[in-house]
């Protein structure tokens, strides 16, 4: 009998081991491939906040919280709404991996419990805009730039997402005091400027094109109406999220933030000091 509990003992030991390692031993690589799947998206697009304004900045940071702090245990029983609440606000605070039980894919989760997940979006914008004056960020950049101005901005950007854990967050500065956010996946230099792939929470399905031209004064969307200056901030969620994967892999020598030891600042972070925008 005790041969035999042993035996089980060492099974089951070397299953959570094996577990563990797979998601702790995860590249950037691993993680780009992640993000390119439809089913690792939010199953519900950009909506409530105040004024029904969107809450797109904080919907593009839990879907990139998700991705490096959940895994998933389809063979369980499905959590109960207080238990998923709980999982989504862990991935909000971005202070502790997550196991969803009873899914195999972030978008079913989030299909089930949308409505769970609205609320906590709304809520995060009102704390982050009540106590962290996050609404400053939203006014910081300008909507346009002189052609030479914005060649140097998206040589910026995109020195970011070679230096960077992926996805980079970037806000979009639109007309007026309008902005948006997305999270770019990928960003590829051409002879004529840069093609970037990024995840739009008002098409979280997809992933969009964003193309840009040397010369242009504005940058935009293919196949949108969206003008805009992107603006790298909330590098800070990575720094969280480091200490939350090393804090679940420390028996693991590698982990997935490894690759990037030092996390930039980007354009507009509070309370830390900003750079200069262009005037």
């Amino acid at each position: 009998m005790k041969n035999t509990l042993l035996t089980i003992l060492v099974v089951l030991s070397s299953i959570s081991f094996s577990w563990a390692t797979d998601f702790c031993s995860r590249t950037q690589a691993d993680i780009l491939s992640v993000l390119e799947s439809p089913m690792a998206r939010i199953a519900f697009k950009n909506e409530g906040g105040l004024f029904n304004g969107g809450v797109c900045w904080w919907h593009s940071r839990l879907q990139r919280s998700s991705v490096y702090l959940s895994r998933f245990a389809p063979e369980k029983p499905k959590p109960s709404a207080e238990a998923a609440k709980n999982i989504l606000l862990a991935l909000r605070k971005m202070s502790q991996t997550v196991t969803i039980p009873g899914y195999s894919d972030f978008i079913s989760f989030t299909k089930d419990h949308q409505g769970i997940a609205q609320q906590i979006l709304n809520d995060w914008q009102t704390y982050d805009g009540v106590f962290n004056s996050e609404w400053r960020r939203g006014i910081s950049g300008r909507s346009t730039l002189p052609a030479a101005d914005l060649e140097k901005q998206m040589r910026a950007v995109f020195e970011f997402t070679k230096t960077s854990p992926v996805p980079v967050w970037i806000m979009a500065q639109m007309k007026g005091i309008t902005s948006h956010a997305f999270l770019v996946v990928d960003m590829v230099q051409t002879g004529a400027g840069y093609d970037m792939k990024v995840i739009d929470s008002n098409v979280p399905g997809k992933t969009r094109r964003i193309q840009y031209r040397v010369g242009q004064t504005t940058v935009t969307v293919i196949g949108s109406d969206y003008a805009f200056i992107p603006y790298v901030g909330f590098q800070n969620d990575f720094r969280l999220i480091t200490s939350a994967i090393k804090g679940a892999c420390r028996s693991v020598l590698s982990t997935v933030m490894d690759e990037f030891p030092e996390i930039q600042d980007g354009d507009i972070e509070y309370p830390a000091v900003q750079r200069q925008f262009p005037q």
